[in-house]
């Protein structure tokens, strides 16, 4: 066999002894969603996918199953729409917001019982929902008193090069995934040029005469690396075993996610209006105390 990081390509013994000598699980969310005429549609899940596998190469740890499904296409938060992408054409692996989020709870379940100590997981697809899944990690551990640490991040929070920060289609995260995929970006498809077009791109080079290149891409996602880096040694050295800990089942989790949801979705990013993002009515979380948590 290969020496994969990938969890669904480890044979049993091969799975048991990676998480006993690096047991950090990396778990990768992100979409189908247009990028531009010159990037494949998946480049949320595909950068985030590619750096996971490239950290844990070379940081250690193992990439949980792929599941390239998010939260898109919501109610009242036309986006794709304002961007002149109409439903029918969105092309987006989009579900709903109670799904994707019961099933993060779900996966974090599965981390725990198999005995990880870390599990890290960054979403390509970003710009607030990751707060939700924050709150998400910060409740499992709350409720169930588990020694797992969680980490919930956006990809474009860990990158520390220049002033990128992550972007839509732009030089940030076309520049990512031609270092990641090369193979999955074409910049010779101009998206003022595309028959079908548009799919919430731009031109290059923009006019100060920057353009994505592999080179910056590398760089950004080096300093991404090097991100995780500091956060995996941060949270193992925070772990604290608990002798007998018992993780919950999959009862106890459908049982938790009727509480979470009843308790916290008014505060979540996702249950946000378009129209209320714009007027900045966010409401604030008040705290687990205030909610009787």
């Amino acid at each position: 066999m290969s020496n994969t990081v990938r969890w669904e390509e480890m044979l049993p013994v091969d799975l048991l002894n990676a998480i006993k000598k690096n047991p950090v699980c990396f778990l990768v969310y992100g979409l189908a969603e247009p990028h531009g005429a010159y990037n494949a549609i998946g480049l949320d899940w595909l950068k985030a996918q590619a750096l996971a596998e490239r950290a844990a190469r070379e940081l250690g740890g193992i990439v949980a199953p792929p599941f390239a499904w998010h939260v898109h296409e919501r109610p009242f938060f036309d986006w794709l729409g304002e961007h002149g992408v109409t439903q029918e054409r969105a092309l987006c692996s989009s579900i709903p917001a109670d799904l994707f989020l019961q099933m993060v709870l779900h996966q974090i379940r599965v981390v725990d019982a198999r005995g990880f100590h870390l599990a890290v997981l960054i979403t390509g697809h970003y710009g607030g929902l990751e707060a939700d899944m924050r709150l998400l990690c910060e409740y499992y551990t709350r409720r169930t008193g588990s020694p797992l640490r969680l980490r919930a991040v956006a990809d474009g929070e860990l990158i520390q090069y220049e002033n990128y920060h992550g972007d839509h289609a732009g030089i940030c995260e076309t520049s990512q995934l031609m270092a990641l995929r090369p193979d999955m970006v074409d910049l010779s498809r101009k998206e003022s040029e595309s028959p079908v077009g548009p799919w919430i791109g731009i031109d290059f080079p923009l006019p100060d005469g920057r353009a994505p290149s592999r080179e910056l891409g590398e760089k950004i996602v080096q300093s991404q690396i090097e991100s995780l880096r500091t956060l995996i040694q941060e949270e193992l050295d925070a772990y604290v075993p608990k002798p007998g800990w018992v993780p919950p089942n999959q009862y106890d989790i459908a049982d938790m996610w009727n509480r979470f949801a009843l308790l916290t979705r008014k505060y979540w990013w996702c249950s946000l209006t378009l129209d209320e993002l714009k007027r900045g009515e966010i409401i604030p979380f008040p705290g687990w105390e205030v909610l009787g948590e």
